[in-house]
């Protein structure tokens, strides 16, 4: 990206708080698929706003854009964006040890496990 500025704390802390409302823009990401029409930085920003009640910076839209546009048409499509982030949120939630009901069982197990690596 030319004339790279970085993220500051706050427009990665607004970001990660856009990505807790997902469920919202995958809505009005899907009805821009039923339309056939691609979604553009401005309306990018828009539809943040009404899903969250706060927009994001320029930069951190560009970044994104920047990111995750495959095709480079300077547009994203649900494809492109809300299936990669449903990914990266479902994978940090470890559901798959949430499972468990016996707590003390499953501590003694990590802790078993951990020990082993030693």
């Amino acid at each position: 990206m030319p004339n790279e500025t970085g993220i500051s704390f706050n427009e990665f802390k607004k970001f990660c708080q856009f990505l807790n409302n997902l469920d919202d823009f995958a809505i009005a990401m899907k009805m821009y698929t039923y339309a056939q029409q691609p979604v553009s930085q401005e309306e990018f920003l828009r539809a943040v706003m009404v899903c969250t009640g706060f927009s994001l910076g320029s930069h951190i839209v560009n970044t994104v854009f920047n990111i995750f546009d495959k095709d480079g048409d300077g547009h994203l499509s649900h494809k492109e964006f809300i299936s990669l982030m449903k990914d990266r949120l479902h994978r940090g939630a470890r559901s798959h040890l949430m499972h468990s009901q016996n707590t003390m069982e499953a501590f003694k197990t990590c802790v078993k496990n951990e020990m082993r690596t030693f």
